[in-house]
């Protein structure tokens, strides 16, 4: 039963997503040259259309690409046997489930990262360089695959062995669950210190009017930050960024130097505002508490099938904890997606309205208005997504939906600070 449930939700998952893809790259190629009407008075003069739209175009033609070849590895890791040949020599190297689990992890994070890399490498020195967006060189671009691979093997690593060790304790499913919890809070706190410099060259932003105006914001929001400092995104990108990292006192405010140094200030206020209206509207512990369903429902769902017995045997895998806890998150992964991606992006792009209203009432419905343009003309992102394809995927609203929400907000009276 479990085998065929599990081929049957990864049919439909890559079925479903397959077509999705399809419809958006039949909906990209049908657009003209000539700007839709419901986008010619909010596009900047000088706007390349067409050249947005191949930008779209390439852009899911990779992650199409990237797509087919997740669902292909997956299905061959299960299907003719290489996930019980890792299992196996796991379990041959250790009896412990936790060391067993930390390799089998470790392993196959690693596996499917070099699987995918080459879709990496022609978005990046093809798709992204052909249109003007990528810095990276070869070096940088090795460094910072090898780095992330190494990041994320040891967190697998470390994760399924410790789910594989608590499968075999009593009261394993408690301390799972207050486990996630943990490490979730933990992981958010000590991103900013530990992983974000590991990447970027972190700088304090300098004096001068947009600090002002930010110090300013922040005062007038009641919103606290321990720094705000600038990230060297543009040795990497041309495109812009601003985010929160971390919680309480270890929150920090991270600008890339590429929209700091090009976006006037009342903007780049904007943008900030905005990120501000996701801590405001308790957006970050939602989705924190959201994240942690997730899980939950996942380590239910082990819990569940282990008291049952046979879950990793009807897959041709070895009864270790280390193989089931792997083969539970295949399987509850496959039926998760099915079920859950649509809901999860409307609830985001509910978020990302709700942050856009509270930054106009901050900082002005034109100063937003003015940023996402900028934003949407500096990336080429003004391409209209496929309906259908858009409510399953994306997590933000387009720009031309945000921007005409604002000019009704603009319409109704408000006017900002």
């Amino acid at each position: 039963m479990w085998s065929f449930l599990f081929w049957l939700f990864l049919s439909v998952d890559a079925l479903v997503e397959t077509a999705l893809f399809l419809g958006q790259w039949g909906w990209l190629n049908r657009l003209g040259r000539t700007v839709p009407a419901e986008l010619a008075s909010l596009l900047p003069e000088g706007y390349g259309w067409w050249r947005g739209v191949t930008y779209a175009r390439e852009r899911i033609r990779v992650s199409l690409g990237l797509l087919l070849t997740r669902y292909a590895a997956v299905a061959l890791a299960v299907g003719t046997g290489g996930l019980k040949v890792a299992c196996e020599l796991a379990g041959s190297v250790s009896e412990s489930p936790f060391q067993a689990g930390f390799l089998l992890g470790a392993f196959l994070t690693t596996a499917f990262a070099l699987v995918e890399l080459p879709w990496g490498v022609y978005e990046t020195f093809s798709v992204e360089a052909r249109f003007g967006f990528n810095r990276s060189s070869p070096g940088l671009y090795l460094r910072d695959v090898s780095l992330k691979t190494a990041l994320s093997a040891g967190l697998a690593g470390f994760l399924l062995g410790g789910a594989s060790s608590l499968l075999v304790r009593p009261g394993g499913l408690a301390l799972a669950l207050l486990g996630i919890a943990v490490f979730d809070v933990a992981a958010a706190f000590l991103f900013p210190r530990l992983v974000l410099p590991l990447f970027f060259r972190l700088r304090p932003l300098e004096e001068g009017m947009l600090k002002e105006r930010l110090e300013s914001l922040f005062q007038r929001t009641g919103f606290s930050a321990s720094a705000l400092q600038i990230a060297d995104g543009s040795r990497r990108s041309t495109h812009g960024n601003a985010f929160f990292a971390g919680l309480g006192r270890s929150r920090r405010v991270i600008l890339f130097d590429t929209l700091a140094e090009r976006f006037p200030p009342e903007e780049t206020a904007a943008i900030v505002a905005h990120e501000i209206g996701h801590w405001k509207k308790k957006h970050v512990p939602a989705g924190l508490s959201q994240l942690f369903a997730l899980q939950a429902s996942l380590v239910l769902f082990a819990g569940f099938a282990w008291r049952i017995g046979g879950f990793p045997e009807s897959f041709g895998l070895p009864g270790r904890p280390e193989a089931f806890a792997v083969m539970a998150y295949l399987f509850w992964g496959a039926l998760a997606s099915l079920l859950l991606q649509p809901l999860l992006s409307a609830a985001s792009r509910r978020r990302e309205f709700e942050a856009d209203h509270y930054a106009a009432k901050q900082e002005g419905p034109d100063a937003m208005i003015g940023a996402l343009a900028r934003l949407a003309t500096d990336s080429l992102a003004w391409t209209p997504s496929e309906p259908r394809y858009a409510a399953w995927y994306s997590s933000h609203p387009s720009a031309a939906e945000r921007i005409l929400a604002l000019k009704g907000l603009k319409a109704a009276g408000l006017s900002g600070k």
